[in-house]
């Protein structure tokens, strides 16, 4: 899945499986894809609608490039039929959303007074729901009955000096045990185990180190989470760092041995560049490409599509395609508002667009950019009555 889609959570319910990543800045936040054979993918919503955590997500008095929504944890409660996300928004609170559908509506549920940075969501077998979070200093916090409030929270965790520093946990229950993956930024993994209790303690194993990435130039994979398949079988599901695309979700079968310690399927310590297919059914509609045309039509925009920052909505509209007017004046690419964004699809990519000028204004700017912290763009600018 050649797109930058980082810091991935990635769960199954039923016979369909969900994937949340990370968004820092883009408006609406936190996308959610869908899967049922854990290869091919379709973009289905957003936990987040709208970026409200300051004015600054509006490009209002300020920006919030590279803040936002980070590593953030989605899951699914069984027990009310309710999907779950939840973030720290700039090392400050924890705000919780939740749908009774992936596809929405999304609505916040509650803000908790602590930072769950780098979370994963457990919720255990009497439907209670806890967050493993931390850098460094790893910890566990139990959530109220209904998810809106911290009951306690305990430090479960502390990263022995020769690794560094842990954080981007994911949270489970497999045979009994309770496991934290979590990540050494940029090149590893490490897995503890608890036999007794949630809260630990807990002992450490490595699960991958600088392994050779199956993406020529990536780095080697890391924070990322597991998964079942409906027939028992494991994957890992971390990303590799592939410039120039981004956060590059891997997948590869884990095996679980006698002493309930996971083991990745690697070749020496490469990741392999193939591996069978998981087994699946076929997918019970067909699948959203992640290429083609998008005439803009319907009431909405896809949910492959975000914006840079909140948008200015009574600047644009969908009638007979996609209408935008100047919503901010500016003459710089990072303060323009209603700026449409979607990733790039790698190794290599084209886009093409038609683009109707006529209604342009003096000073107006219309076309393609390629967004990033250095940028470039293509397309038409209107000066003094004359178009170039």
């Amino acid at each position: 899945l050649w797109e930058d889609l980082a810091d991935l959570d990635v769960f199954r319910v039923d016979s369909t499986y969900y994937y949340s990543a990370s968004t820092m800045h883009y408006s609406p936040g936190a996308p959610i894809l869908r899967s049922y054979d854990l290869i091919n993918w379709e973009y289905v919503g957003h936990s987040v609608p709208v970026l409200d955590f300051s004015p600054a997500y509006d490009l209002n008095g300020g920006s919030a490039y590279v803040k936002g929504i980070w590593a953030s944890f989605l899951g699914y409660r069984k027990s009310n039929h309710t999907f779950y996300w939840g973030g720290c928004i700039e090392f400050h609170k924890t705000y919780i959303y939740t749908a009774p559908a992936v596809e929405g509506p999304w609505q916040k549920k509650a803000v908790i007074d602590n930072c769950y940075y780098d979370a994963g969501l457990l919720i255990d077998d009497d439907d209670t729901m806890y967050v493993a979070y931390g850098n460094t200093k790893l910890n566990v916090a139990q959530l109220s009955p209904d998810g809106s409030q911290q009951v306690k929270t305990q430090q479960v965790f502390t990263t022995p000096s020769d690794v560094g520093v842990l954080e981007g946990s994911r949270f489970y229950k497999v045979n009994g045990n309770y496991y934290i993956f979590a990540t050494r930024p940029p090149n590893g993994e490490y897995v503890l185990k608890s036999t007794a209790s949630l809260f630990g303690p807990h002992t450490m194993q490595k699960l991958a180190l600088n392994v050779t990435s199956p993406v020529p130039g990536g780095g080697a994979p890391h924070q990322g989470g597991i998964v079942q398949t409906q027939n028992g079988d494991w994957y890992y599901m971390g990303f590799t760092d592939a410039y120039p695309g981004g956060r590059v979700p891997v997948l590869a079968p884990i095996k679980w041995g006698l002493d309930g310690w996971p083991v990745l399927q690697l070749t020496g310590n490469a990741w392999d560049v193939s591996y069978p297919y998981p087994k699946a059914p076929p997918p019970p509609h067909v699948m959203k490409p992640l290429t083609g045309t998008d005439a803009f039509e319907g009431t909405g925009l896809g949910p492959e599509w975000e914006w840079n920052h909140n948008p200015d909505n009574a600047k644009w509209s969908l009638n007979g395609g996609l209408n935008l007017q100047t919503a901010t004046v500016t003459n710089d690419l990072y303060s323009a508002r209603n700026t449409l964004t979607h990733r790039i699809l790698g190794p290599t990519s084209t886009a093409t667009i038609v683009l109707d000028y006529s209604q342009m204004k003096d000073g107006d700017r219309a076309g393609l950019a390629l967004l990033r912290d250095s940028s470039a763009w293509i397309g038409i600018k209107r000066e003094a009555g004359s178009v170039n």
